[in-house]
């Protein structure tokens, strides 16, 4: 069962630093737990007892450094996700070497801490890391398909997609209870998977569930599938919404 929130870890040796990021998380109703931690052996022990999802880095702190503490999370292969945060840019530098999940620049501002929030919150139903994701085959007689990484597997009912649409190497799935799954797998990938079943591409960038389908929208060239209470209108290429016109349901 997927928890109600995030689990959230602020190592900084800055008291007032700690407790403003703290703040600006505990308002955020997709944070269940924050953490807050002065330095490295400490930091070290949250995250062995919290296993939080996030973690906020200071880079300098004046006894064990930022930079120390991603190593020992390498080396005891305790794998975070990290956001650092620091008042030097070149510090950037430093995260991109350790792969780092996002960098902020001091002062850190509450929309910054609400941009990471969401841009984590739809990558990591699937992935945390973003390392590779492979959509693996039907299983058995199971209408399912399950998308897997190194962290988490994640069982995905055909049924309940409302659309895929394409982001570059990655594709992004829309389920009719709201939710969203990110796989970095293309979208023809994701469209062969589900070839079998009632799924219709009306362009290069989109995927559709013919059974969410409620109209077609001829002049616009765009079709409008029902997720949930809502209507979402998706623009195609007029040749598959032509196509698709000339189907038949039943």
């Amino acid at each position: 069962m997927e928890r109600s929130g995030l689990k959230i870890l602020i190592v900084d040796d800055e008291k007032d630093a700690r407790r403003l990021i703290s703040a600006y998380l505990k308002g955020n109703p997709n944070v269940e737990a924050v953490a807050e931690s002065p330095g490295v052996e400490d930091a070290l022990f949250k995250v062995v007892s919290m296993s939080p999802d996030l973690i906020f880095l200071d880079m300098k702190m004046p006894e064990r450094n930022g930079t120390e503490l991603l190593e020992l999370l390498d080396k005891k292969g305790l794998h975070c996700h990290v956001v650092v945060i620091s008042g030097d840019q070149d510090s950037a530098i430093g995260a991109i070497k350790n792969s780092v999940y996002d960098f902020l620049l001091k002062p850190v501002r509450k929309k910054d801490i609400t941009r990471v929030i969401e841009k984590f919150r739809a990558r990591t139903t699937v992935s945390l890391d973003q390392k590779l994701i492979r959509i693996l085959e039907n299983m058995g007689n199971d209408e399912t398909i399950r998308i897997t990484s190194a962290s988490s597997h994640v069982i995905v009912n055909p049924a309940e997609i409302v659309y895929c649409k394409a982001d570059g190497s990655y594709t992004t799935i829309y389920l009719d209870n709201g939710g969203i799954q990110v796989a970095n797998v293309n979208l023809g990938k994701i469209a062969e998977m589900l070839s079998a079943l009632r799924f219709y591409r009306i362009n290069r960038s989109y995927l559709i569930n013919l059974d969410k389908l409620s109209k077609i929208d001829w002049a616009g060239y765009s079709c409008i599938l029902t997720c949930g209470k809502k209507k979402i209108r998706l623009r195609g290429a007029k040749k598959q919404i032509r196509a698709l016109g000339d189907m038949d349901f039943e």
